[in-house]
């Protein structure tokens, strides 16, 4: 068991690195989508083709990267999929429960008076107690959250983007002419890939707490992809 807790914890490391390599390509491209200034001055004119392929491109990068990180079976792969299955496993989660409300206050060694021993011990019991039930609430947060991204229309959509049109390029025959489909017939919109990350940044970061025990600073990560996004982009409009 032991090896399954550390394999999951590497898991769940691998997943958040590969979940901020997204949230980095999503980044740049945002302003392409949602940016009027953006759209406008490069998504027209001698540059709009360019604007066209690189939007597009981004575009199909992060709904690969979803449909992996959300849905992938393969053992081997750190999918949101494998790692709430494999915490189904009764015995398992309690094992990362116990990791979890392990909490010592490091004082009470240095205390001779029995009271004060007696007094610490009592609040360490509550402060684990808090901490059991504090996994718990995120455990079943976690589940909902997958419940809802699993029966997802628009993460099923990502995954044909992935299965059909990124990964093998599959094309159908219409009228006598062999047609790649077209992303635009699967009801995507362009909204669907920011409320999915978004609802991906929460499981991520409740398997983090979860698994690993430990949290991330994401708005400091808010902060510089947008500094980054808006240095880019800025600086290539004012090239025009």
């Amino acid at each position: 068991m032991p090896a399954q807790t550390e394999k999951l914890q590497a898991y769940a490391g691998h997943l958040l690195d590969a979940f901020i390599a997204l949230r980095e390509r999503y980044a740049m491209l945002e302003p392409m989508l949602f940016d009027p200034a953006t759209a406008k001055t490069l998504g027209s004119g001698k540059r709009s083709r360019g604007f066209f392929i690189l939007r597009q491109s981004l575009f199909l990068s992060c709904a690969q990267d979803v449909a992996k990180l959300i849905l992938d079976t393969d053992k081997r792969t750190p999918s949101i999929r494998n790692i709430v299955s494999a915490l189904e496993d009764d015995a398992l989660r309690a094992m990362f429960e116990d990791e979890y409300a392990n909490w010592v206050v490091p004082s009470i060694e240095e205390e001779d008076d029995p009271e004060i021993v007696a007094a610490l011990r009592r609040f360490e019991e509550q402060e684990r107690l808090g901490k059991r039930e504090q996994f718990r609430e995120h455990y079943l947060e976690m589940r909902g959250i997958w419940e809802t991204l699993s029966s997802s229309p628009a993460v099923e959509a990502f995954r044909t983007v992935r299965d059909k049109i990124s990964a093998h390029t599959e094309i159908r025959l219409v009228i006598d002419k062999y047609n790649r489909i077209n992303i635009d017939d699967l009801g995507i919109k362009w909204d669907d890939l920011r409320a999915i990350i978004e609802q991906m940044q929460r499981i991520v970061e409740l398997i983090g707490y979860t698994i690993r025990n430990a949290s991330f600073a994401w708005e400091s990560l808010d902060h510089q992809l947008v500094r980054a996004a808006s240095d880019f982009w800025d600086a290539t409009i004012t090239e025009e």
